[in-house]
């Protein structure tokens, strides 16, 4: 009876909503032999992959330091993640290895810019417009304060790892048969032919293959660029650091599996590489799948009549680790081992810390001032009424000389925060005033 009652279970559970996506901390891909094993990763905690055990910050960065480069994965908008970058910054260079920042953000024509920040010859107004920060890369800058910050303070040089993204931008817009030789010379060899990377890009994607198979077909091989580019990045900066440990700080979904950064350092040299990406721990478990299994188990012993109890000395129980993580409180996800080399498990965010208003501008003045080119759709500036083709004349009854300013002016804005536009919408002048709050998302 209970082998069909599980077995029913089991089919409810694999035809429900929830089994309907690929998970994409789940998917057996990367080293085989870690690829279909799973692990518990615990908020707050560090899981080796390699070693199948937790451990503990500093038995981490010691074995960190055995690797000339360390892939660090982040949520752009997250900055439990940007903590964790830090972390591993901190923690290898306390430790007193060498250590050397290549950044996806930035690519070597913003090198010079970098080097002047870390000599502390800069302030960061001049930083942020030298490096083009808002524009190269466009994510809040408060995200990244301290790890630019730290790195200035211990002089750790820092160099853009990525393209520029005009060649990427050309490749999702036409395809790699766009390029010209003069952009084939000027990027690194494109390789779209591993089969395990596309499928992860494909499940990243939601089955943009089948919906929108065009788009798709020039969006990957651009995305293989980048992680071409960030691979030779890192290797160049380990090149001109012989002793040191390379930090490539990049997006997780050009980290995980090592399949994508990774595979480019691992074909293109010799390096030893490892990798770190956090995972969210959700603070409460969502019911379905195992647990309605357990629940269900649990109800059956319930029903059984009482039966004698014996006392069992502690040799003599049976040690069974799964009961023993279900008296655990400690939240926790259940991860394949061969996701990255190193899975830390931090606090699922509610909401981003900063607010991202969602809408882009020419950076040329018309009519005194910025015509807004797109507004996303479930978006802040979407949500409280800004339209495509609007004239920002004014934020917060300032004028801006230049479109970097007035991106800088929204990047250090807060939530619950008053914000008035001043706009030219045709011929007649509106104003928009709204307290800055996060969109409600339908579930």
């Amino acid at each position: 009876m209970k082998t069909i009652i599980l077995l029913t279970i089991l089919l409810l559970c694999f035809n429900s909503n929830f089994a309907q996506d690929f998970d994409p901390e789940k998917l057996p891909l990367g080293d085989k032999n870690r690829k279909y094993d799973f692990c518990t990763v615990k908020l707050d905690k560090i899981y080796d992959t390699k070693a199948s055990k937790e451990v503990t910050y500093n038995e981490m960065i010691d074995e960190l330091k055995k690797y000339r480069i360390v892939m660090v994965g982040e949520s752009h908008t997250n900055q439990l993640y940007h903590d964790v970058e830090l972390e591993v910054i901190k923690g290898l260079f306390e430790a007193g290895k060498p250590v050397v920042l290549a950044l996806e953000m930035y690519n070597p024509k913003q090198d010079e810019a970098l080097t002047k920040w870390v000599s502390g010859s800069t302030d960061p107004n001049t930083f942020m417009e030298q490096t083009e920060f808002l524009t190269t890369w466009g994510h809040n800058y408060r995200y990244y304060k301290a790890i630019f910050d730290y790195a200035r303070e211990k002089h750790i040089p820092i160099y853009g790892a990525n393209i520029d993204k005009k060649y990427t931008s050309k490749i999702g817009r036409g395809g790699v048969g766009s390029l010209t030789e003069e952009d084939l010379q000027a990027i690194p060899e494109i390789d779209t032919m591993t089969i395990e990377h596309k499928f992860l890009i494909k499940v990243m994607m939601q089955g943009m293959d089948v919906t929108m198979p065009d788009q798709f077909n020039n969006m990957y091989p651009a995305q293989s660029l980048w992680d071409a580019a960030m691979g030779e990045g890192a290797i160049r900066a380990a090149e001109k650091h012989p002793d040191a440990t390379v930090v490539l700080l990049a997006g997780s979904g050009h980290v995980i599996y090592n399949i994508g950064i990774g595979r480019i350092i691992q074909d293109r040299s010799n390096l030893p590489f490892a990798s770190v990406v956090p995972v969210d721990i959700p603070q409460k478990k969502k019911e379905g799948g195992m647990m309605e299994i357990r629940k269900e188990i649990k109800k059956e012993k319930e029903a059984k009549p009482d039966e004698k109890k014996q006392e069992m000395t502690e040799k003599e129980r049976p040690a069974n680790p799964h009961a023993m993580m279900m008296m655990d409180e400690t939240p926790y996800k259940i991860v394949v081992k061969s996701y990255a080399d190193f899975i830390w498990g931090v606090k699922e965010m509610e909401q981003e810390l900063y607010p991202a208003f969602g809408f882009s501008i020419k950076d040329t003045l018309k009519s005194g001032g910025y015509v807004v080119e797109r507004v996303l759709p479930n978006t802040i500036a979407f949500e409280n009424g800004l339209k495509k083709n609007d004239i920002v004349l004014a934020i917060d009854g300032k004028s801006f000389e230049n479109s970097t300013a007035l991106k800088k002016h929204l990047q250090f804005k807060n939530w619950d925060e008053q914000i008035t536009f001043s706009l030219l919408r045709g011929e007649e002048k509106v104003e928009l005033s709204f307290v800055i709050k996060p969109v409600k998302h339908e579930e």
